[in-house]
């Protein structure tokens, strides 16, 4: 850019130390930081060599996440070697995202951009925004520059991906700018095939093409991934990417892949000499740390029992050595653990099976005592008991750890949390505990366990766990040094079991899932092609939410609208655990944190089959217990328990018990804590006003055993804010936002609530009423919380609902058409041209964008968007494209459809294509006819490759200037699936996905930013 100084491979050191800090603990003291000499040399390698390796091999302990500092540093510094999507794949839930929290400091960086380099590498990211785009109307397009400018915001977003529909829905604003995201191999998997797991069918297309095109994906624990690797490269090699730039996979694993299993060489890119020789990097791989077997004589039946008791009792003995860390193959296991320790040293438990808001608020408490580079002053006894959610993705120094034996990967990542930093110069002590019964069917681990501790006791004695000592000077070297050649020597069936076949993936099944909507029936199960062919199959997300009345299960869906899910406030449970669990059956398999393989297909048995009776459920006439299937917002079923699939995402009562606040406990019948209202939501809070806050308040102030630091009072007073709602309507922000201002001046600085209250204030607080009128018997109907505050512009708008038509972030507010339509344009164009897409190619975008809403102009739906009043819809000066009409409140919506005469399921899109197919004829060259239409019928997720066949039975006539009469009849567009099949062999499978996603994301941005004019 004009007068940004060039950045060089050189300024890489710097701007890791702007980013993350100028200093780092060694066992010399603090030194000055600066990027491991494998991560400089990698930088250095991808300029010179203009290209990523295959693969990353690095011991744990090293700063493998550093390679998203790469990546945002190559990024800036050659943009033709960079993808403008970063995802970091760990097939783990994680209890702390190691990679989330570094990619949130390189956008913290980047955002305020204070320093010389960082500020150097913003502005080259920021310039790579500039406007390219053509001068199709230049007065709009100025008007929107100067709002994009407005807006600009973080030129890096981040983007932690869990669980279906939990996360947000639109999670990159726009697909030419710069983002991190974390995810697993189902998320990421499945979404870049089409199929994303939770995702509706006509969210699919853009969820493709944002994994799909212009990303770099990072494989961590490739090992564990093989499968999703092998069908990543088949789906690329499928392909012609005409259009798109395609995927770029890089694996980080310190098993390197050979030529037979990808067929092609592979470039790995290790640690070098100066990684040994260099004092914060060798110290961390010469880190003291001494490895003991001991061995548990037990049976199977008994090992439940004596097994926590041995973990436990070398935990106590263990403890005045400061942090210990106990980690075990299963919830249950962990749970077992910590209840024998409770009382006796000061325990918390950390498993992925938790909800992370839970584990924000545990973590705020202990953090700081169990992190790299804590303060060693503090030397109060504590134990961690994990699962294998601390084995990645965890940056916690441990002073002592037990752990159960395990596949020889699996060991490697946990010992990888002791003595992190190599400070101690004291062996730090860890001991494996076996138990006699472990033979080649271990649930979790299969043959590998067995294998890796036979290979270990060949290196080391086995001690009896009840005769161990904890000298910590006895023991095999397991530095990180020392593990990685103890490793390399070891056979292959200690890190892992046989690999699992992977079907070949075909240009049918391909063609298949590019089908998005209507989806094909059958339609290809995506699982085998991430995982392999095995019985493991992705898990369910489940949530609890009050307010849901168990004798009503027909109100559940509108509740839950009023407040969408979140990640923060769900759990990932096996499906078959769920259904037995919500039978009142015992579990017969183990829950680990990782997705384990299946039994055969679990039958829901008839209701005299469920065991305990007592629990309260909400069930059908059959006796089955009903849960909440959660799409979006006005996409959601009751289903009987054993119509639940892998991947869907459930919404439970309160009432059904099955969480606590360390996670999924299916022994607990204890009604739970609704966390919705401590959901972040990227900054834009949403909190429901009612008596469960009270609840809510005790629930935050039990995680801290420091009397007085949190006040229920004060939380409880916002139900009180309930004093200020009027009879008929929500009334003004402005009271609420006083006395919110109020509340958070008066909490505790650690209230967990705090954060998200002071979110609310500020003149940007929207306050909604929940009564709803039921259409069918006009009764009035509200749930517990009659009023949701929610930050200005905090619902993501919805583009995939009935009618597409409300503006998300101005409810009462509307926006004109041709305003609409033409900010829609400009931005789209300027969109496609920062991608460096064709001129032809750019000039359909725009066309596609300025005419996707023209289909609104049916007089039927003008009616529609002025809330079925027809007098207002005939007397407007000019027609709308957005309603008043509050998105959540669909009763309403469903009102003025009926009173606008407009026919059930027609969508907009048919008649809008038809329209953009006329306005065409006299520019043939300009642009390429078909894929406008295309784009305008798809402009909401439909005509993939067919529109619904609604038959208008009333049909009117839409006359537009300089157009013929056009009767609204005449929107089946039988020609469609053949059009699609042409645009797709012409641009690409997700050519084709980005181009749509361009002008979908545009329409999307514009509605939650309009022009706003007065209801």
């Amino acid at each position: 850019m004009p007068g940004v100084e060039k950045l060089s491979t050189a300024d890489f050191a710097e701007f890791v130390r702007e980013v993350h800090g100028r200093m780092v603990p060694t066992p010399r003291g603090e030194c000055l930081r600066e990027p491991f000499p494998w991560q400089q040399a990698l930088l250095e390698r991808i300029v010179a060599e203009e290209r990523w390796p295959d693969v990353i091999d690095v011991p744990t302990g090293l700063g493998k996440t550093s390679v998203l500092d790469v990546a945002v540093f190559v990024a800036a510094l050659r943009p033709q070697l960079a993808r403008r999507r970063i995802f970091f794949v760990v097939d783990r839930r994680l209890v702390v995202d190691e990679a989330h929290e570094h990619a949130s400091r390189l956008r913290d960086a980047l955002r305020v951009a204070t320093e010389p380099i960082s500020r150097r590498v913003a502005a080259a990211l920021r310039g790579q925004d500039a406007d390219q785009g053509q001068n199709l109307d230049q007065e709009q397009h100025d008007d929107q520059e100067q709002s994009d400018d407005q807006r600009a915001g973080d030129v890096l977003s981040v983007t932690r991906m869990r669980g279906g529909v939990t996360w947000d829905r639109i999670w990159v604003d726009r697909p030419d700018r710069y983002a991190i995201v974390t995810g697993t191999v189902d998320q990421v998997g499945s979404r870049l095939l089409f199929r994303g797991y939770g995702v509706s069918e006509f969210a699919r297309p853009i969820d493709a093409a944002l994994v799909g095109t212009d990303s770099l994906i990072i494989v961590d624990e490739a090992h564990l991934a093989t499968a999703f690797r092998t069908t990543v490269s088949a789906a690329i090699g499928l392909d012609s990417w005409p259009l798109a730039i395609r995927p770029t996979v890089v694996t980080m694993s310190a098993t390197t892949p050979d030529e037979e299993d990808t067929g092609q060489p592979v470039t790995v890119h290790g640690i070098t000499a100066d990684d040994e020789q260099k004092p914060a990097s060798g110290d961390r791989l010469r880190a003291a740390k001494r490895l003991r077997l001991t061995e548990v004589k037990t049976t199977r039946k008994k090992a439940e029992v004596d097994v926590p008791r041995a973990l436990a009792d070398l935990a106590t003995r263990l403890a005045s050595r400061g942090v210990v860390g106990v980690v075990v193959n299963t919830v249950s296991r962990a749970r077992a653990v910590r209840t024998l320790l409770a009382g006796t040293v000061e325990v918390i438990l950390l498993t992925g099976r938790s909800r992370p808001i839970d584990r924000e608020i545990l973590l705020g408490r202990y953090y700081d005592r169990i992190k790299v580079g804590r303060d060693r002053a503090d030397s109060r006894p504590l134990v961690v008991v994990a699962t294998q959610t601390i084995e990645v993705g965890a940056n916690i120094d441990l002073d002592a750890l037990v752990t159960e034996s395990a596949s020889l990967s699996a060991l490697v990542q946990r010992l990888g949390r002791l003595n992190r930093l190599g400070l101690s110069t004291t062996p730090a002590p860890a001991y494996v505990v076996h138990h006699s019964a472990v033979d080649a069917d271990d649930p979790v681990y299969g043959p590998a366990r067995l294998v890796a501790w036979q290979w270990l006791s060949s290196h080391a004695p086995v001690e009896r766990a009840v005769d161990v000592d904890v000298d910590p000077a006895l023991g095999l070297d397991a530095s990180p040094a020392a593990l990685r050649a103890l490793s390399a020597a070891a056979p292959a069936a200690a890190h892992a079991g046989q690999p699992p076949y992977v079907p070949m993936l075909s240009a049918t099944t391909l063609d298949a899932w590019t089908r998005t909507s209507p989806t094909p029936h059958p339609d290809p199960p995506v699982a085998p092609f991430l995982h392999g062919l095995r019985d493991e199959v992705p898990p369910v997300t489940v949530l609890w939410r009050t307010g849901l009345p168990l004798d009503e299960p027909n109100r559940w869906a509108s509740t839950v609208d009023f407040v969408p899910p979140v990640t923060e406030e769900s759990i990932e449970i096996p499906v078959r655990e769920v259904r037995r669990w919500l039978l009142g059956e015992a579990s017969d398999q183990p829950v680990a944190d990782i997705d384990l393989p299946e039994p055969d297909a679990y039958d829901e048995q008839p209701a005299e089959a469920a065991t305990d009776r007592d629990v309260r459920r909400a069930r059908d006439t059959q006796g089955r217990p009903l849960v909440l299937r959660y799409v979006g917002r006005g996409v959601a079923e009751v289903i009987p328990s054993g119509a639940i699939r892998p991947g869907d995402t459930i919404v439970l009562p309160t009432e059904y018990g099955g969480c606590d606040r360390f996670g999924w406990a299916p022994a607990s019948t204890t009604g739970v804590v609704d966390v919705a209202d401590l959901a972040a939501r990227r900054g834009k809070p949403i909190v429901r006003i009612g008596p469960h806050l009270r609840q809510l308040a005790a629930y935050a102030a039990s995680f801290d055993p420091v009397p007085g630091l949190s006040s229920m009072s004060h939380l409880a007073a916002l139900d009180d804010l309930l004093d200020f709602a009027g009879t008929d309507d929500a009334p003004a922000a402005v009271a609420y936002e006083k006395r919110l201002r109020e509340l958070v001046s008066a909490l505790p600085e650690r209230e967990p609530l705090r954060a998200v209250l002071a979110a609310l204030p500020g003149g940007r607080c929207t306050v909604t009423a929940t009564r709803q009128v039921i259409p069918s018997t006009g009764e009035t109907w509200a749930p517990e919380f009659p009023i949701v505050l929610s930050a200005a512009r905090s619902r993501r708008a919805d583009d995939d609902t009935e009618s597409a038509s409300s503006s998300p972030a101005y409810p009462g507010k509307r926006i004109t058409l041709d305003r609409h339509q033409t900010q829609v344009a400009a931005l789209a164009a300027r969109i496609a041209a920062n991608l460096a897409l064709p001129e032809r190619v750019v000039a359909s975008v725009w066309a596609a964008a300025r005419w996707h809403d023209e289909g609104k102009r049916d007089s039927r739906f003008q009616v529609m968007l002025h809330k079925g009043r027809h007098a207002a819809a005939q007397l407007a000066p000019e027609p709308l494209a957005k309603s008043g009409i509050d998105p959540t409140n669909r009763a309403e919506a469903r009102r003025a459809r009926i009173a606008a005469a407009y026919p059930e399921g027609m969508r907009h899109e048919a008649l809008s294509a038809r329209i953009a197919a006329l306005r065409l004829v006299e520019h043939p060259d300009v642009v390429d006819a078909a894929l406008v239409v295309h784009l305008v019928a798809s402009h909401h997720g439909r005509s993939r490759p067919l529109l619904p066949p609604v038959v208008d039975k009333r049909p009117v006539q839409i006359d537009i200037a300089g157009l013929p009469v056009i009767d609204s009849q005449e929107t089946v567009d039988w020609a469609a699936p053949a059009r699609f099949a042409d645009l797709t062999e012409r641009y690409g499978r997700w050519g084709l996905a980005l181009l749509e996603t361009v002008v979908r994301l545009a329409d999307i941005w514009c509605s939650i930013n309009p022009e706003e004019t007065e209801s």
